[in-house]
């Protein structure tokens, strides 16, 4: 293929055009969402002899009752008026898996959340919600920036390293606090999330509020200004060394075996998957049950008769099988609409060549999925810099196919990993 030199005017129209498509699948999900409305409110699904919206979009495009109601949530939630076929502007930028999570969050909550902001952010926020933290740990805003460098020494030390900033510098200090361009901190009674632009900060039970970063650290002069020792600061602040001296006299797997069972502290995440599965909607427990009945008896053989690595094959494949059904139980939250919840990975029985599947909207059944979900949880400057890489990986004799819609629209569907890596077929 010849190589075609792109203009400046070409590679401004290329970006232009690449923003109107993501724009375009955001936009997306929000049209499934109204025509889903429109049906029910109208019970236009009787005129094929369905029951219900549920049981319509179930047969024809295979979609989980979920998965319809989530579809509809959206829209209620987030679209112009409550019922119409674009996104509210101040929702424009965010991705539909975090329009899913943000669905049970307060109205005044849901302005914490920017484009770059993770999942598990969200999540972390509405966990906060639920239960009323311990007071006497950070009650008001100085004793939380306090805690936050007290749980990040390293920061500390780096922000009073530096020159005192100014206004005009105040963007470094954003970038020593901040250096990933988003990351949340929960202490005592208050909730943090930072942007590159901003502080959102949550007060439980209260509406939440804005810093400017100029604030941030007008708070943080104000705590350790007077004793500021640089590199040495955290130490000289808090008076003991950053990590505590290995005590010499217990060793720490011996410390561990001496605690009794019932005394060991729970892991957090532990606690987290007995709480969300205690929140288990009763039909897809029901189902589950109804499920297992199902299953054919098979006679079990005497503990005698079963060799030790046969055993012990059978113990790893249960464990892996508990962990694989925690994970799904981890799902996004369900919609409002009075529909059943449903473990749809669990549920899914169609092949990939089904029609029912070619034809119904992706569903991500895992973090990112297609390149496209990845790419929504990146920062504006991290998105640059791979669509940079792109163009700088892709051979010259290729560079005339990214001015074409269809290149960047495949590239966009790949399978990639954590990372943005493509998963290669096997």
């Amino acid at each position: 293929m010849d190589y075609v030199q792109m203009t400046l005017d070409d590679w401004m129209e290329m970006k232009r055009k690449l923003r109107q498509e993501l724009l375009g699948v955001k936009q997306s999900f929000v049209r499934i969402g109204y025509a889903l409305r429109q049906i029910e409110d109208q019970k236009l699904y009787e005129r094929d002899g369905y029951k219900s919206i549920a049981e319509f979009a179930k047969e024809e495009y295979g979609l989980e009752p979920s998965t319809t109601s989530r579809f509809m949530s959206i829209n209620k939630e987030y679209s112009i008026d409550g019922y119409s076929e674009q996104l509210r502007p101040e929702f424009a930028e965010l991705g539909r898996s975090q329009l899913e999570e943000m669905l049970k969050l307060p109205d005044n909550d849901r302005a914490m959340i920017q484009p770059e902001a993770s999942r598990e952010n969200i999540r972390e926020l509405k966990r906060f919600n639920k239960t009323e933290p311990a007071a006497g740990v950070a009650d008001d805003l100085s004793q939380l920036v306090e805690k936050f460098y007290y749980d990040n020494p390293d920061i500390l030390n780096a922000v009073f390293g530096e020159s005192e900033f100014t206004e005009e510098t105040i963007k470094q200090f954003a970038e020593i606090v901040n250096p990933g361009g988003n990351r949340s901190y929960k202490k005592g009674l208050y909730f943090l999330m930072m942007y590159e632009n901003r502080v959102a900060v949550k007060k439980f039970n209260t509406d939440p509020k804005n810093l400017t970063w100029w604030e941030f650290w007008e708070l943080t002069k104000s705590i350790f200004g007077d004793v500021a020792a640089g590199s040495k600061t955290w130490q000289n602040y808090f008076g003991e060394p950053e990590e505590p001296e290995p005590e010499n006299e217990i060793a720490p797997a011996q410390k561990e075996a001496e605690i009794p069972e019932k005394e060991k502290p729970k892991d957090t995440k532990e606690e987290e998957k007995e709480e969300e599965q205690r929140e288990e909607e009763p039909e897809e427990m029901e189902a589950e049950s109804q499920e297992q009945a199902e299953e054919p008896d098979v006679p079990e053989k005497p503990e005698s008769e079963i060799a030790p690595a046969q055993k012990e094959e059978e113990t790893t494949e249960k464990e892996v099988e508990n962990e694989t059904d925690e994970e799904t139980d981890r799902g996004a939250d369900p919609g409002e609409t009075g529909e059943p919840e449903a473990a749809e990975e669990e549920k899914e029985e169609e092949t990939e060549s089904s029609p029912a599947v070619m034809n119904r909207p992706e569903i991500l059944d895992k973090p990112f999925g297609s390149r496209k979900d990845w790419f929504d949880t990146l920062t504006p400057y991290g998105m640059a810099l791979e669509l940079a890489k792109k163009m700088r990986d892709t051979p010259n004799e290729n560079l005339a196919d990214m001015t074409k819609t269809g290149f960047w629209e495949e590239w966009l569907k790949e399978e990639v990993d954590d990372y943005g890596r493509t998963i290669e077929e096997d």
